[in-house]
């Protein structure tokens, strides 16, 4: 059996090592392009004096590229900063890039589009948005400067003051959620040839709210994207032609068609896919042993999508979907259509079979370990001073260590609970595997991340996932039991910022289930990893802030695990609600919820209120969680754990 080759981590160190190792050769020239532009950006985040030079080079690889050049030549070493070879922070992987769909090809088109409408012939400044602007600016500036136009290239945050001087800013960035970050910039850059925004958008809708405040914006839709036009019937046919290996087929199979009402995720919606998400199209194949069903989804074509092609070649799993074919711009993997979600808690025969998935893949997607002496990511410090209530480095490098017990490999980090699901046959299956093996936040290349999001997804907490791993790995229960109370803690950390924001009834209820059980989760952790410190920092003078495990109310959105930590914890129920002020509870609550605003949702004895708008409608369903408070039997029953959360008597 052949060892598995290690994947080389994305930091900039590597690709600026990378870089080097090339100079003076031919090199694909989107990686190129990316690397340098990651280097970019990262020298005028840390304010080295090299970001100059590197945007030029960026720059002429972004001209070169946008004019169809298929190979560049990298540059020499002494034109790249010798201290980015030691960086071993991690890439800023823009999720347009990365995630959501967005490629070079698009911000060339963005360029264009401005050009037949521009109201400007003056010169022009194209300021990149970091981190995602930043990639796309020069492509846009080298679409630009192919029309004659006079342009020159920065990036820039929020509070920066780039010189503009008689120029007319263009901002770039990646696709709009809110804008705000848009709209402050578009205020305070320009001089007084003002400022204009180009941006690829998922929907029209996005940018209203710059343009109802006076702002010009070209926009690229969704349905002009390079990934989004891919998937029509006649080039996806061709791309797969031309483009694409499968390594299991006898002879490449030949696009049949596209299956009716799943043509194309970006311009007619899936269920259970979320509007941001990468394009994707449900495809029949007709191969030598007939039909088959599969579905194409977009992986980023550079760098950013290196570790997804790995995962798709390399990884052999027990659980489908198989990987049909790899392209560099598409995964075909087998079509399955989840039949039956998984239960509250579901079967510890499922529990051991999904353990058993995250430790196969781990073994079969090994990465490169950090270089000794490398930076402990921002979460574990995040999860490490929340719990301590100061940036202690011992709490930290403790922390930090046992999230290392096992050797790094590249996370899922999708275990969410909608991806696990039961075929006909009861058997276990997964969704979306490969969608995104390598997150564009992960700082953490350890498979507990995922084994920390089985407790979440299986509904039955941090007990059991240690104890399955005892029984399988050397280190006792709680060995592991510490080791994965710490990485649910950096899950739960990251997830609960990343959960959907716009809801139909099914969403609305899974999301408020996965909300709740993180928040619930992250507090039993919260508790050991807080007792752990203590005894293993004895010198501690300020005693550690208290876990809270159920909020008096939200202290933020109503849709948003956090760290335990502070906030004001409601008032412990003693005793539990009784069985007649449960059912006067359910009644209450199913009268008030006709409104329309909130779903509720069954936990064991608890009942979520999930709620079923955008979250600019929040303010509005906050203040009717004050008249639900009045309408139940006893005060304390209304709380926060994640989601809003009533108190039921307990399951008999």
């Amino acid at each position: 059996m052949n060892t598995p080759s290690a994947i080389s981590p994305l930091t900039i160190g590597h690709l600026a090592r990378d870089l080097a190792s090339r100079a003076g050769q031919p090199m694909p020239a989107l990686r190129c392009y990316e690397s340098l532009a990651a280097l970019w950006i990262r020298s005028c985040d840390s304010g080295l004096p090299g970001a100059g030079a590197l945007r030029d080079m960026t720059l002429r690889a972004g001209r070169r590229l946008a004019a169809g050049e298929d190979t560049l030549i990298a540059p020499e070493v002494d034109r790249i900063p010798r201290v980015l070879a030691r960086d071993e922070s991690f890439v800023r992987m823009p999720a347009s890039l990365a995630v959501q769909g967005v490629e070079w090809q698009d911000a060339v088109r963005l360029a264009r589009t401005w050009l037949e409408g521009r109201d400007w012939s003056g010169p022009v400044l194209v300021a990149g948005v970091r981190t995602g602007g930043a990639y796309l600016a020069p492509l846009v500036a080298a679409g630009l400067k192919a029309a004659g136009v006079d342009v020159r290239v920065t990036s820039v945050r929020p509070g920066e003051k780039p010189e503009v001087g008689d120029r007319r800013v263009l901002l770039v960035d990646d696709p709009p959620l809110t804008g705000r970050t848009l709209l402050a910039l578009a205020r305070e850059v320009p001089g007084a040839a003002g400022a204009e925004v180009l941006v690829p958008v998922f929907d029209a809708a996005d940018v209203e709210g710059l343009r109802q405040a006076g702002i010009a914006v070209t926009v690229l839709p969704r349905e002009e994207w390079q990934s989004t036009r891919r998937l029509e019937p006649a080039a996806l046919s061709a791309y797969l032609t031309a483009e694409a290996d499968w390594p299991r087929a006898k002879g490449a199979p030949v696009v049949d068609g596209l299956v009716p009402g799943r043509e194309n995720s970006a311009l007619i919606p899936w269920p259970g896919v979320r509007r941001r998400s990468p394009a994707r199209a449900a495809i029949r194949l007709r191969t030598v042993g007939g039909i088959r069903h599969a579905v194409a989804g977009w992986v980023p074509p550079g760098i950013f999508g290196d570790a997804a092609r790995a995962a798709a070649t390399a990884l052999r799993s027990p659980l489908p979907p198989a990987t049909l074919a790899v392209a560099p711009s598409l995964v075909v993997s087998e079509d399955l259509l989840p039949t039956a979600a998984l239960g509250p808690e579901s079967a510890p025969r499922l529990l051991e079979e999904a353990v058993d998935y995250v430790l196969a893949r781990a073994q079969q997607l090994p990465v490169e370990p950090a270089r000794p002496g490398g930076p402990i990511p921002t979460v574990v410090r995040t999860v490490a001073r929340a719990l301590t209530g100061a940036d202690e480095e011992a709490s930290a490098a403790l922390l930090h260590r046992l999230l290392s017990v096992l050797a790094p490999a590249l996370p899922d980090n999708r275990c969410e609970a909608e991806k696990w699901f039961l075929d006909h046959g009861g058997r276990l299956r997964k969704t979306g595997h490969l969608a995104h093996p390598y997150r564009r936040d992960n700082e953490l290349l350890t498979p507990l991340l995922d084994l920390a999001a089985l407790a979440v997804a299986f509904g039955g907490g941090l007990e059991a996932v240690p104890q399955s791993l005892a029984r399988r790995l050397p280190g006792g229960h709680q060995f592991w039991y510490s080791a994965l109370a710490v990485a649910l803690l950096c899950y739960g950390t990251a997830r609960g910022g990343q959960l959907p924001r716009t809801y139909n009834t099914q969403r609305a209820a899974e999301t408020a289930v996965e909300a709740y059980r993180l928040q619930r989760g992250m507090s039993q952790a919260a508790e050991a990893v807080q007792h752990m410190l203590t005894d293993a920092v004895a010198d501690r003078e300020a005693a550690a802030p208290g876990v809270v495990h159920r909020w008096a109310q939200p202290p933020g959105a109503l849709v948003e695990p956090r760290l335990p930590v502070g906030g004001t914890p409601a008032a412990e129920l003693d005793p539990r609600p009784t069985g007649e002020e449960t059912e006067l509870t359910l009644k209450a609550v199913t009268q008030w919820a006709e409104s329309g605003i909130f779903h509720p949702v069954r936990e064991g004895n608890t009942l979520l209120l999930a709620p079923l708008g955008a979250p600019s409608t929040w303010p509005r369903a906050g203040e009717a969680l004050v008249e639900l408070a009045r309408l139940l039997p006893r005060p304390g029953l209304l709380g926060w754990c994640g989601v809003p959360v009533v108190a039921l008597s307990e399951v008999g």
